[in-house]
């Protein structure tokens, strides 16, 4: 399953998707008008277009309510563009959390209801946009049944 981090529309209704593992995919909306034809309204609602946002948790983007795409039918059919460095260790917890969830088979709601930690503050933490503290931590690595280990490495050097 792949999960996004963050969309950008581009010009002729062409959105550029970040998965969490840094991966750049661009996706051509045009090659859904045959069979999905309520794509054709971004030929003129450019503004609803550029309304493009990540849904909770990353599973997809969405416009509104009746138009939305899969994060797996981007990876699928986008075409790679690049791949951006994940440094950021705020993407990383998220992706560890998020795997971590997937391989209990919790959803957000049922680990909300394990922890007591909001669905909506789960969802932010599994995009890259949370900052827990410890304590929050712990509740979450507890609500999974898990232990939560957390180590200081040295850093890799590179040389030349």
């Amino acid at each position: 399953m792949h999960k996004i981090k963050d969309v950008k529309p581009l010009d002729d209704c062409v959105v550029s998707a970040v998965f969490f593992d840094g991966t750049v995919k661009e996706y051509d909306i045009k090659r859904l008008y045959e069979t999905f034809p309520q794509f054709k309204v971004f030929n003129i609602d450019k503004k609803l277009f550029r309304n493009v946002h990540v849904d909770v948790g990353g599973y997809g983007i969405s416009w509104n309510d009746e138009l939305d795409l899969d994060a797996d039918d981007l990876w699928e059919y986008g075409r790679e563009v690049g791949k951006e460095q994940v440094e950021d260790i705020n993407f990383i917890f998220a992706q560890q959390l998020s795997e971590a969830r997937d391989m209990m088979s919790m959803t957000q709601k049922q680990l909300s209801g394990k922890t007591g930690i909001h669905q909506a503050d789960i969802s932010k933490m599994e995009r890259g946009i949370g900052n827990p503290s410890l304590s929050t931590l712990k509740r979450l690595a507890d609500g999974m049944g898990m232990t939560l280990k957390i180590e200081f490495a040295p850093k890799e050097i590179v040389k030349d």
